[in-house]
């Protein structure tokens, strides 16, 4: 009787669905990517209005404001073996590394910790080739530039950092393989949890959970002017 393999099976699933959570540091391009056994996702729109109560008028005065994008993510991270378990284990270490920022050899805080996400076509970011087939990549992180052009899908296009004030350097953004980018934001209340109940494989004295649980609130920024009766909205935000 053939033995059930779970790593085959979560490599079979990835590779049919393409169902995978990837997280790219936008400051050290790094990247991680698991597979979406989604526990929890939602997403809030909240539009801020400022109001005014003003005598003799039943409703107060509003002013919009603004509107901000969060989500709320949960994954669970199973292995199979111990190869994989230990995989997962750092994985789950290069996604801490992006909650911190970039600090200069002063120790002075250089760049923050902005990252970019995507899941299939629930979690995207902008539409990077417009009806002319012109591939486009836009960042609004301060010293990242503003929009480059004619970029090469699956290409890395580098931007320079110069400040001003003689501060330089040059950051890495991606252009997608597709014509969906990733979505632009930074994590918080990132939470990692083992599960216990499912047990740890044990090596050399060290342990490595067999399931991982992660969850963590996503805060998006928006790298286009929104507008309803615009046609470069598009699919937004699916």
């Amino acid at each position: 009787m053939p033995t059930f393999n779970l790593s085959d099976a979560v490599e079979t699933y990835i590779k049919n669905t393409n169902a995978k959570l990837t997280i790219k540091s936008v400051v050290t391009n790094t990247k991680v990517e698991f597979p979406a056994f989604l526990t929890d996702f939602s997403q809030t729109f909240d539009a801020t209005w400022n109001t005014e109560d003003v005598f003799g008028r039943m409703d107060p005065i509003a002013t919009y404001q603004g509107t901000k994008r969060t989500m709320s993510l949960g994954f669970d991270v199973p292995a199979g073996s111990i190869e994989a378990a230990e995989a997962n284990l750092a994985r789950c270490a290069g996604l801490v590394k992006m909650v911190y920022p970039i600090y200069n050899e002063k120790g002075i805080l250089s760049k923050p910790p902005l990252v970019r996400i995507r899941f299939a076509n629930l979690i995207r970011g902008q539409l990077l080739i417009d009806k002319q087939g012109t591939n486009r990549s836009t960042t609004e992180e301060k010293g990242l530039g503003n929009v480059v052009d004619n970029a090469v899908p699956g290409e890395e296009v580098n931007f320079s950092t110069d400040d001003g004030e003689g501060q330089s350097g040059e950051a890495t953004v991606p252009v997608s393989n597709d014509k969906y980018g990733m979505l632009l934001g930074w994590i918080s209340g990132l939470s990692w949890k083992p599960n216990l109940e499912m047990g740890m494989f044990a090596k050399d004295d060290e342990f490595y959970p067999k399931v991982i649980s992660l969850s963590f609130s996503y805060n998006i920024l928006h790298e286009q002017t929104l507008s309803q009766d615009s046609p470069k909205i598009g699919s937004f935000p699916f």
